[in-house]
């Protein structure tokens, strides 16, 4: 098939959809003042459903909030490096707040984020993992909502001592149930009536798996800057057992750990490692 029949293809598709599109706009837009709050009791619900509520436990504690971080761009590429030794101290709400923030808060009246996504999915949710148990960052009312007791810090963390000392952990989740929008369900359509070498159901697939890992890489970036800004230790890493960090945060059948990110204050001393 040549590209010029396949793009004709695919504007006809695209025209008989219009209605369709304008449609789901509108209730989109309809929706937009009701949905933090029916958002929220769906995330309690499936946190409840997941790690369970025998003693009503989960709640959700709103963070202070972001500082304003007052090194420049230019400063922060300059000195940005990872970190890999920290102290035990607990980090505070206020910087642990910035760092979310940074990572995943909105920065708009319309809800848009401080990082993007493709196609607007915000597909990526990030668990906080602290001595006091796993949180779940919820964007949209900047706080955090507790699932479990559990302190579950040193059993994502594979053959590197000087991290079990961090005091917290950033773990990033694809939840890919998310990324199944009407955008992306058209992109499908389009893709099976076209059937070009080039615009495949397998290949649109790929495609979404590659912008899930581009979309958590961003987050863990702009933590990255963040800390930098903030004098604070921070490693990225990939290095865990995925099926162990799943299994602990109860995740469902679509949503996967990409990425963790460990984060704390730097060490008064060498001391501080070996506590």
């Amino acid at each position: 098939m040549s590209a010029k029949k396949a793009f004709s293809d695919i504007s006809r598709t695209v025209s008989g959809l219009t209605s369709e599109i304008r449609r789901e706009f509108s209730e989109r837009v309809s929706h937009i003042g009701s949905r933090v709050e029916d958002l929220m009791a769906e995330v309690m619900a499936k946190v409840e459903k997941r790690f369970g509520n025998e003693d009503e436990h989960v709640i959700f504690r709103a963070l202070p909030e972001p500082a304003e971080l007052g090194m420049t761009l230019s400063d922060v590429l300059r000195a940005r490096a990872t970190q890999r030794t920290f102290s035990d101290e607990p980090l505070s709400d206020q910087d642990l707040s910035t760092l979310l923030w940074a990572a995943d808060g909105i920065n708009r009246p319309n809800g848009r984020r401080t990082t993007p996504s493709a196609l607007d999915w915000r597909e990526i949710d990030i668990y906080v993992l602290k001595a006091n148990g796993i949180w779940r960052w919820v964007p949209e009312k900047h706080g955090l909502i507790f699932c479990h007791l559990d302190d579950v810090r040193s059993e994502t963390i594979l053959a590197e001592p000087t991290l079990h000392i961090a005091p917290v952990h950033l773990v990033f989740v694809a939840d890919k149930a998310k990324t199944d929008t009407f955008l992306s369900r058209l992109g499908t359509k389009v893709a099976a009536k076209v059937r070009h070498e080039s615009w495949s159901v397998e290949k649109l697939e790929e495609m979404r798996t590659r912008s899930m890992i581009i979309d958590a890489g961003v987050k863990v970036q702009a933590v990255y800057m963040a800390a930098t800004a903030m004098g604070l230790s921070c490693v990225a890493r990939t290095g865990f057992d995925r099926e162990k960090v799943e299994s602990l945060l109860r995740l469902g059948s679509e949503e996967s750990a990409v990425a963790i990110a460990t984060l704390g204050y730097r060490p008064n001393s060498i001391l501080d490692a070996f506590r």
